[in-house]
This record gives C-alpha cells, structure tokens and sequence, in this order.
C-alpha cells in the first residue's frame, strides 16, 4: 500500500532564505555603484562634425551639377576663326649676364657727354675703334692700329700734379681724324670736352672717367681735317686745342699746344 509523498517543509525554508540573502546581496552590489558622467560635449561635437562633413559633400556635389553645362558649352564653343583655340605662350624672361670687366660687351656714348665706366669696359668711341680705361691707364684699339695701344697714367711720364691733357690723332679713312688723350691733374670731375681746329668748328667730345676717380680721365672726339692750314698746322697736319670743364663750365684742363 502506497502512501502520498510529503513535501519537506525545512527544504523550502532553506532555499527561501538562500534567495533573499542573493536578492539582498545583489541589492547592495547595485546601490554602491555609481554610474559615470555621460560625455555630452564630445557627442555634441562629433555631432556636429557629421553634420559639417555632410554639408561639404552636398555643396561641393552641387558645384560639380552646376560646372557640368558650362564646360560643356566651353568643350564645344569655337573661336572667332572657326579654328582651335590659339594657345598662348609667355614670354620667356630674357637675363643679362654680368661680365667681368675683361670681357666687358662694348657699348657706345654719344658724344657732348661725360660717362662713368667700369674698368675693362669697353666703349665704342667710332666705327671699329674700342676705347677702356683700368686703374694704370687708357686702352684704344683701332681697326688698321695694333691690336692693343696703351696710355699708362702711372709711369711717371704725366705729371699728375698738375693739370694737363695729351692728344692722340689718326686718320678715320673718310678724310676726318679720330681723337683721343687722357686729361690728368685735375680736382674736379670733368663734365665735358671741346676741341678746336685752326678754322675749323669747335667739336663736342665725350669723357670717360673711372667711378670714384676724379683725377684723370679719358676724352674722345672724331673731328672733320681743316680745309686750309697755316701756321703751325701746315708742316706737321692739324693741330688741336682740347679743353675740359667740370659740371659749373670752368676749365679745369686743356692742353699745352695752341692753335
């Protein structure tokens, strides 16, 4: 004979209280935990990020809608010639190389003036007739003279000390004469030159001159031949009264033969 089975009633205490004591256990557990700040300031800033990144791309995807047209209109637009569009070119910027003063380009001063110079730069005084000065004197070159011809203004044979001017004449082939000398012992800067001819017309001549040196100089002139000469000028050929002034028009050298 079989009987009904009974439930312990001390079991189901036991588990009863083993699981209050868990929920009071976990209760505790979640009170002393304190839950962290939430970072609104970087979600706020991420936020706006996104919302910058998706503008960018917007606008510049609009842009792209809009340039479309008009390079296509560009793309299929002739010129006024009905050909290709010319393409233009720049020019190139053109550079001047600086040479050293024995290779110095040779250039020209017009005559009635007086010029500043670099020394070993050469200048053009008449049609194949290069004139340069350098620290010990006047260089010259002519087209039927040698190939260098020399003034030195440091042998002793000009007298610095006092004011003075030499002169040089050669034949030009036209019936004229090419003139040249170096003026010396003077205190001023020379301005200008003027030569004179027993009858013929006082000519205006050009002066060269190193920078930063007032003491000697060279001067240059071409000058047409007298058509009659007396005088002195008759035995030997012309004669030339070379003179030179300074910037107020006083005379400041000339040279020792008359006319």
């Amino acid at each position: 004979m079989s009987h009904p089975t009974s439930r312990d009633p001390v079991g189901q205490g036991a588990t009863g209280d083993t699981e209050r004591r868990l929920r009071d256990a976990l209760a505790e557990a979640a009170h002393g935990v304190s839950p962290s700040a939430v970072p609104l300031a970087a979600i706020e800033r991420d936020g706006r990020r996104r919302v910058r990144r998706r503008r960018a791309v917007a606008m510049g995807g609009a842009a792209a809608v809009l340039l479309l047209p008009l390079a296509a209109v560009l793309a299929l637009r002739p010129d006024a010639s009905g050909g290709p569009a010319e393409r233009v070119t720049p020019p190139a910027a053109t550079v001047t190389p600086s040479a050293s003063p024995s290779s110095s380009p040779s250039s020209s001063a017009p005559a009635g003036r007086a010029r500043v110079v670099e020394p070993g730069e050469r200048v053009t005084a008449a049609p194949g007739t290069e004139v340069w000065l350098t620290e010990e004197g006047k260089y010259w070159h002519e087209p039927d003279g040698p190939p260098v011809e020399f003034r030195s203004v440091v042998d002793g044979n000009l007298d610095l000390s006092e004011p003075g001017v030499s002169v040089q004449a050669s034949g030009s082939g036209d019936g004229g004469y090419f003139l040249s000398g170096v003026y010396y012992g003077v205190r001023e800067a020379a301005a200008r030159v003027e030569i004179e001819t027993a009858g013929g017309t006082p000519v205006e001549g050009t002066v060269l001159r190193l920078a930063g040196n007032t003491t000697w100089g060279v001067w240059y002139a071409s000058a047409e031949a007298p058509e009659q000469q007396t005088g002195s000028d008759a035995p030997g050929g012309p004669s030339w009264k070379v003179t030179v002034y300074d910037a107020r028009g006083q005379v400041i050298a000339e040279s020792a033969s008359g006319l």
